[in-house]
């Protein structure tokens, strides 16, 4: 109850003018799908998929056109539905750890569940949490009666492992009690303690927050789907087959309501956490964003925009399509007023979606916000501009330096293509200064102007370790091509390593002089790339004599900085001829990071002879 002292909260049944009146208060079912892409249902777009039931209940109720997720990772988004706030103000910026013990929104940020709870509702949370790991950070502290799901970003639906990385550790608990029931589909235990908690309390309003981990990876349809998109070609054709295993999900909900005469009066919401995944363990693709660029991880539109669905037909408009933007945060103020909550906490960002489903004025919000580790985006009205982008789509180049704020004009341009910040100087000024107002936003994340290079070993031939295949840049030519990377680990000019240490020979084109020689690294923690521990170089002279020049060990309090790129620098003065380098790579994720266990990535740029 201590989170509570500073809210006053006031209890009233609150009916929108312009809506029935209605005696009892109504059941809420908001239904939270993973890793869906933005026009992934056929009434966003699609045309391959079957998806009847979420189809009848946009038909039957309101389809929203520009619904913003809080963020483009799962973790963030979440925290921001579930406390209506923006992710930094929720306290939980970037995914948290899938490790038991590890906390993640802070306890004290208080939840649409506890508001619910305190007037009267149960509380039910049904599958993936992924908000924390800790006694303080699960679903019982943060207001839910009960809980049954996984506390981890992701597991396997038959055995319930978590199914990043090893050692494999199962993940099914029921109210903070590990469960066990190996071999049952997981999509079908959500929907078995779904309607027996429906049943419980079919004489109590509830609110029941299911969470489905569908279609995020590891892509698990049941065969019946499998073999109903067998035509396809993969991955969409697995993606394909669970969007229809959510939907039919979603069908058994609504036919379980409807036996216990219960959907009448159950306000039924449904929205994708961010845009599908091109992650390896997705087979790099599968989802679909339609003419929006982006995807999970990025802040365009096909990172952040989602489907969203708003559903009560006996009380609330049906066949509308609302064009207004609007966010995530939105769901909390909505739900309260719906349940008859007047008063709730001054934190709360969200505005109530109520009042522009029959009057859809264009200024609902005046501007939205979003970061993400280094990405930053501001829209305001049709204007849109992004810092130190990234698209992991790859559906359009980004071109280093010049890109680093992107400015569209959404209504000319919602596949984001093309940049207008040379043409509009006075509106990417405007933004900026937009974002630089917000409380999370910082001079340090706008892109600076990089200075020029001299590289005296510019074409000089490299052998070395082999990138990974997914983050070759330019080969390891990028590596003495005079030019620098932005940050930004697509934009050709890093080079990365999962796990693997980097050694490398330089054989100068004729023999140099050196003073310095400096190599640039990168750390971008939620991305699980970590400054080296340490770099070692040697020198071979004229005369081939090879001298060792030492090592350079990483900032001792290199944790602290999320993302940063650092220059580790040796002195010379020598006449060379070649040179030999080991980079050390982080090799796991230690204990204090999320991805604890996990393979560390070195990304290494420009080996600088000056």
């Amino acid at each position: 109850m201590n989170k509570f002292l500073s809210v006053i909260l006031t209890l009233t049944l609150f009916i929108p003018q312009g809506f029935s009146q209605k005696s009892d208060r109504p059941n809420i079912l908001l239904i939270y799908s993973d890793d869906q892409g933005s026009i992934d249902l056929n009434c966003y777009g699609a045309t391959d998929l079957y998806t009847p039931h979420l189809d009848k209940l946009a038909s039957d109720g309101i389809r929203f056109t520009q619904f913003y997720a809080g963020s483009s990772v799962c973790s963030p988004s979440r925290a921001a539905l579930m406390t209506g706030m923006s992710p930094q103000a929720a306290g939980l910026p970037g995914n948290t750890s899938s490790q038991p013990g590890h906390p993640g929104m802070p306890g004290d940020r208080v939840t649409i569940a506890e508001i619910l709870k305190e007037a009267g509702y149960a509380t039910a949370h049904i599958g993936k949490w992924h908000m924390g790991y800790s006694d303080d950070t699960e679903p019982l502290a943060q207001g839910f009666d009960y809980s049954f799901g996984h506390m981890g970003g992701c597991i396997d639906n038959y055995s319930h492992y978590f199914y990043w990385n090893g050692p494999n550790r199962h993940d099914l608990w029921e109210n903070n009690v590990e469960v066990y029931q190996d071999g049952e589909y997981f999509p079908d235990l959500m929907v078995e303690k779904a309607t027996g908690f429906f049943k419980t309390h079919q004489d109590q309003p509830f609110f029941m927050y299911f969470a489905i981990n569908l279609p995020h990876y590891p892509l698990q349809p049941s065969p019946k789907w499998r073999e109903y998109y067998n035509d396809l070609e993969m991955p969409r054709r697995d993606y394909a087959a669970f969007i229809s295993v959510v939907d039919e999900r979603v069908g058994q909900l609504i036919s379980s309501l409807e036996e216990l005469g219960l959907r009448e009066n159950t306000v039924i919401i449904f929205q994708s956490d961010q845009g599908h995944s091109c992650e390896s363990r997705a087979f790099s693709g599968g989802g679909n964003a339609g003419e929006f660029r982006g995807a999970k991880a990025s802040l365009f539109e096909g990172g952040i925009r989602v489907p969203a669905i708003l559903n009560w037909p006996s009380y609330l408009p049906k066949g509308l399509t609302n064009n207004v933007a609007s966010i995530n945060y939105d769901w909390f103020p909505t739900i309260a007023e719906l349940c008859g909550v007047k008063t709730i906490p001054s934190t709360v960002e969200g505005k109530s979606l109520l009042p522009i489903l029959e009057n859809p004025i264009a200024n609902h919000h005046d501007s939205f916000r979003w970061k993400l580790g280094r990405q930053w985006a501001v829209r305001q009205g049709k204007w849109k501009l992004l810092g130190n982008p990234t698209d992991p789509s790859g559906k359009y180049p980004i071109h280093g330096e010049q890109d680093q704020l992107f400015l569209v004009n959404l209504d000319k341009d919602i596949s984001e293509k093309d940049n207008l910040a040379a043409k509009y100087p006075g509106k990417v000024e405007e933004l900026k200064k937009l974002y630089l107002d917000w409380e999370y936003g910082f001079e340090r994340d706008i892109p600076q102007k990089l200075a020029p290079l001299k590289n005296l070993a510019l074409g000089s031939q490299i052998n070395g370790t082999k990138p990974h295949s997914s983050y070759t840049g330019k080969g390891l030519r990028s590596l003495l091509n005079n030019e620098r990377g932005t940050g930004n680990i697509q934009d050709g000019e890093w080079l990365g390593f999962e796990k693997n240490d980097f050694t490398a020979e330089i054989l100068l084109n004729n023999s140099i002089k050196a003073k310095t020689i400096s190599v640039r690294c990168l750390q971008d923690l939620g991305s699980w790339i970590f400054l080296p521990p340490e770099i070692e170089l040697w020198l071979i002279t004229e005369e081939g004599k090879e001298i060792y020049l030492g090592k350079q060990i990483r900032p001792d309090n290199y944790q602290k900085t999320d993302h940063t790129v650092h220059t580790f620098s040796f002195k010379a003065k020598q006449t060379i001829s070649s040179l030999k380098i080991r980079i050390v790579n982080q090799g796991e994720c230690p204990k204090w990071h999320a991805g604890n266990g996990g393979n560390a990535w070195l990304f290494i740029d420009e080996i600088l002879v000056e």
